[in-house]
């Protein structure tokens, strides 16, 4: 048994050089408050205390290969709430977080029909339904173990959230008021430019697109979406490759989709776009 303060240290001396200062304090943190149920300001003051932290030694080596603390705990920290997470869906991001703060700030209607596409852990979708339980959310993703894990997502927060496979790139949506994505939109190119704890350990099918159509999946969420949509007004709302805000611009135009604002994050960047289609 050692004292706290061991684990402490230990885990910034080999975090620091892979990840900077700041992102290792932070992973720390969240690895120690998973783990042992202690807040930053617990450890701070309990730091002299001997400790049993049995898993110590296999985390760090887990972190050293660069596998996400997230994957390596089953958790990642969504709004506030405990998400389950695994390989088969991404570890949610902050600009997903300002998505879904944006479309609650955009949609007070008391009935509103929502679909989330490529729902993944089913974050987005959860946490809309919590904030507007009154709201009727399904989600769909292509990975039925992704669906698998949304569902325990959901069942962990006592949510309902309808989540059906479904292959956006070949099948049709069914008719509802607002649609939700955060699709894959990385052009495989940046593979060579991209962490290896991204590369290695999330998946794929998640994240890219390729090189020659980056905008793939919002091109066909859009046509489904609004080929034959008897609803009187149909938004959407998307999270966004940075580079690519001018291009989703026109594309949602070439739709004839009305009100499209693009809207950057928390660090400057085009992230969000929103849009409308109908009268």
């Amino acid at each position: 048994m050692l004292k706290l303060s061991f684990y402490r240290q230990k885990a910034l001396e080999v975090l620091t050089p892979l990840y900077g200062e700041r992102e290792a304090k932070s992973i720390r943190s969240l690895w120690f408050q998973e783990r042992l149920g202690l807040s930053p300001v617990d450890c701070v003051l309990s730091e002299n205390e001997h400790i049993d932290f049995d898993e110590f030694h296999n985390d760090l080596l887990a972190l050293e290969k660069g596998q996400p603390i997230q994957l390596i705990l089953g958790i990642a920290h969504f709004l506030g709430g405990d998400f389950f997470v695994d390989e088969n869906t991404l570890v949610p991001r902050p600009e997903t977080e300002e998505l879904v703060l944006a479309i609650l700030q955009k949609f007070k209607q008391k009935s509103l029909r929502v679909t989330d596409v490529g729902t993944g852990s089913g974050c987005i979708a959860i946490a809309l339904k919590k904030e507007r339980p009154y709201w009727t959310i399904k989600g769909v993703d292509v990975n039925e173990y992704a669906l698998k894990t949304a569902q325990k997502n959901a069942n962990h927060h006592s949510v309902k959230v309808d989540f059906i496979r479904l292959d956006a790139l070949t099948e049709t949506l069914q008719e509802v008021d607002l649609i939700v994505s955060n699709p894959p939109y990385i052009p495989e190119r940046e593979l060579e430019t991209m962490q290896n704890l991204v590369i290695d350990n999330e998946p794929h099918l998640a994240l890219f697109v390729p090189n020659d159509d980056p905008l793939l999946f919002y091109r066909k969420i859009l046509e489904s979406s609004t080929k034959n949509s008897e609803s009187e007004s149909v938004y959407f709302a998307f999270e966004i490759h940075e580079n690519y805000g001018d291009e989703m611009k026109q594309l949602c135009a070439s739709f004839q989709l009305k009100e499209i604002t693009l809207e950057k994050d928390l660090q400057g960047k085009d992230r969000m776009i929103f849009a409308r289609h109908g009268n």
